[in-house]
């Protein structure tokens, strides 16, 4: 059986990858996103709120293209990415 999906190795790693990136952005954008929300840029903060909804949903949705090992490990890796986030600044138990 031929397939046009990439094997599955390359499916994980290319997803493991783009979720880790997509995720540090993510939560390094909220970071910067809450003082705008504080000082009452909030339309500016709310463009950036769009911009990382976008790129992340944009990011999981081409993953979801390559295969459903390309997703979950996209998840993954937006997982790992936060649980990074929530030990280096906050929300520790």
């Amino acid at each position: 059986m031929n397939s046009s999906l990439p094997p599955l190795a390359a499916q994980f790693a290319l997803g493991l990858a783009v979720g880790t990136l997509a995720g540090a952005w993510h939560f390094v954008s909220l970071r910067w996103n809450e003082p705008l929300f504080a000082s009452g840029k909030a339309m500016t903060a709310l463009v950036l709120q769009l911009a990382r909804f976008a790129l992340t949903g944009a990011l999981l949705l081409m993953l979801a293209h390559v295969g459903a090992l390309a997703l979950l490990a996209g998840m993954t890796g937006i997982l790992l990415a936060r649980t990074v986030a929530m030990r280096r600044h906050g929300g520790g138990r």
